[in-house]
């Protein structure tokens, strides 16, 4: 059999208990299962889930955001189809690229990401362009994401964001404001690929 994730060969040894033992969902190899989990910690009033450490998979985002090796993204799909199944949502959205990298670039890569990996989602936010994370005073980030104009209905009490790297947070955190202010008392929880600790 071949790991989900990196589709290397695993060679396991019969016995009783794998035998015997409840049919796992998704197969790794030592490698990834030492740094692939649907791990979930808390981030001020939010929850977050991401899948590994940035550094374990940061050639995979860079290739996939930067030179539109959008195939690589199939590696993360038993892992969506894990989540989903362990955690259920009224609502799954994504963060949004601002227009003009979306034009350059042609894609937005969590959108396709996503559309691979057979999750249903709904663009609920729009971004006019910003600068990177570090340059952006807090107030301008606050008002570069803003809600569609055809944002569904009251009865979505709990969100999933989707987003590729969690780093600072404030991204997913002002993304969230927005929909606080739609959706009143509302749960919203964060999934990202990897986690990496902002080093500021």
């Amino acid at each position: 059999m071949k790991c989900s994730f990196c589709d290397k060969e695993i060679k396991e040894k019969l016995s009783f208990k794998n035998i015997f033992s409840k049919k796992e969902t998704i197969k790794l190899c030592d490698r990834c299962r030492e740094n692939i989990s649907i791990n979930k910690i808390r981030i001020e009033n939010y929850t977050l889930y991401y899948f590994c450490n940035y550094k374990f998979i940061k050639e995979i985002i860079y290739n996939i955001k930067y030179f539109g090796d959008i195939s690589q993204g199939i590696k993360f799909k038993k892992l969506f189809k894990e989540f989903l199944r362990l955690y259920k949502f009224d609502i799954i959205t994504i963060v949004p690229s601002n227009i003009t990298r979306e034009t350059i670039r042609g894609y937005n890569h969590i959108e396709l990401i996503c559309e691979l990996c057979d999750v249903e989602y709904k663009k609920l936010l729009t971004c006019s362009y910003r600068e990177k994370q570090a340059k952006l005073h807090k107030k301008r980030m606050e008002n570069n994401f803003k809600l569609l104009g055809d944002t569904v209905g009251e009865n979505n009490k709990k969100i999933l964001i989707v987003d590729d790297v969690f780093t600072s947070g404030n991204t997913l955190k002002n993304c969230a404001k927005q929909l606080e202010n739609k959706f009143k008392n509302c749960e919203i929880s964060f999934l990202t690929l990897a986690f990496t600790e902002d080093k500021k």
